[in-house]
């Protein structure tokens, strides 16, 4: 799930929003966890080039595995 976004940057629903942001850091994927405004569940992350998109799905695939 993500909310509708007319920003530069998107919500996604991963479950568990600190422990995602810790692996997706780790594999050099910055993005920010919305634990801090009662969203716990939700990381934002930030519209980049095609291929920093194409990084961060491929990262985030992993890190939901």
């Amino acid at each position: 799930p993500y909310v509708p976004s007319v920003a530069n940057f998107v919500l996604v629903n991963v479950g568990d929003a600190n422990k995602v942001f810790k692996a997706l850091l780790q594999k050099g994927i910055i993005v920010r966890s919305m634990v801090s405004y009662k969203m716990p569940e939700w990381i934002r992350v930030s519209i980049g080039t095609n291929e920093q998109n194409l990084t961060f799905l491929k990262a985030l695939e992993e890190v939901l595995k």
